[in-house]
């Protein structure tokens, strides 16, 4: 069977926990309008009749201004490296990203330029925007997609399989991804935030599972919502709680789709100041 790495590179925003996300089947990774929603490095395995690729979601490339964000963007070149192919993602409405192109070019890695958002493009300028990008990558592959309708979606996994080589599996069958449990846990509840909060507090939050009590057909979670300051916790509980709620119940749902289970969530609000700015803190909460 065709085995191996592909990381699914691009700016913030580009579709690619979405691309992701429907490759697999299921929600692995939260999505949102807002940038930089996702954080780290996140392997979901791809598994069909004939090959498992392991796929690796990167943070949206960005100009960082916290310590949180220039370990993002550390964390999504480094993952170019030692895969067997690399899906760019771009976004079609966006203008062409020149220095990005000069970059992936000194990669030496096989490069897929799968070009995003075709159905909410305006036609003529998404072709003027594709031939620039032929242009600049002129040894890539070329695929129009729509992460979001999963359109040509099965047509990448093809053109993915053809930089594959035949090999032994590397995970176990069931495994979907390389992160523990109270990872998506916390994935949920983050991703309830962000579109609860939209572009109030998101890019402060962070989300530690405390505890995990789990049943046959029940769990429990215990966890911390974390901001840098009290006006984001006032934000996030919301007048008489109605936002804390709001977000618990959201989390719920997700979690319950996710694992099957009846979900009970206890949240909590607590203050970190400037968090993002600190290599203590950073470390601390997984973002090494």
């Amino acid at each position: 069977m065709k085995v191996g790495y592909c990381c699914l590179y691009g700016l913030t925003n580009a579709g690619k926990s979405t691309l992701l996300n429907n490759i697999l089947g299921f929600k692995l990774q939260a999505v949102s309008k807002t940038k930089q929603t996702t954080r780290e490095n996140v392997q979901g395995i791809y598994e069909d009749e004939d090959s498992q690729i392991i796929f690796i979601d990167t943070p949206g490339i960005h100009s960082p201004h916290k310590l949180l964000g220039q370990k993002m963007v550390q964390q999504a070149k480094q993952a170019r490296y030692g895969v067997d192919v690399i899906v760019y993602v771009v976004d079609a409405t966006r203008r062409v990203n020149e220095v990005m192109c000069d970059d992936l070019k000194k990669i030496g890695v096989p490069i897929i330029v799968a070009f995003n958002k075709i159905d909410i493009a305006d036609f003529e300028k998404g072709q003027l925007h594709l031939q620039a990008y032929k242009q600049l990558l002129p040894d890539a592959d070329f695929i129009e997609i729509s992460a979001l309708k999963k359109f040509n979606i099965e047509d990448l996994i093809k053109l993915i399989k053809s930089h594959l080589l035949e090999g032994e599996k590397i995970y176990v069958d069931d495994v979907v991804s390389d992160h523990p449990m109270r990872f998506f846990y916390s994935e949920k509840i983050r991703e309830a935030c962000l579109k609860k909060l939209q572009e109030e507090v998101p890019h402060s939050i962070n989300v530690e599972i405390m505890k995990i009590e789990e049943g046959e057909t029940d769990i429990k979670i215990y966890a911390d919502i974390i901001v840098e300051n009290s006006s984001e916790k006032s934000i996030v509980i919301g007048k008489r709680g109605q936002m804390i709620g709001e977000i618990r119940r959201m989390s719920q749902r997700e979690i319950e789709r996710f694992t099957g289970k009846q979900c009970d969530l206890e949240l909590f609000v607590k203050v970190e100041k400037d968090w993002r700015d600190s290599s203590s803190r950073l470390k601390e909460y997984g973002y090494n």
